[in-house]
């Protein structure tokens, strides 16, 4: 029993260390991995009207890229 415990400490006390000692990369790698992702502006002013909506109710439909558009 006594020996369990004392393996149980050794290896608490050697994970402890390792961590303490490499802090820093660990906390980077958590703050990339799990961290809130920057959104970005739109590129320009039109690109909103050019977007696609991801999820859509109405089947209208748009004009696709190829088409010309008809301008009264």
């Amino acid at each position: 029993m006594l020996e369990l415990l004392l393996a149980l400490l050794s290896l608490i006390i050697w994970s402890s260390i390792f961590i303490f000692y490499f802090r820093d990369p660990i906390f980077n790698w958590l703050d990339n991995r799990f961290g809130k992702d920057t959104v970005f502006p739109p590129a320009d002013d039109a690109a909103d009207s050019r977007a696609e909506p991801t999820f859509s109710t109405s089947h209208a439909k748009t004009p696709e890229s190829s088409e010309p558009e008809k301008k009264a």
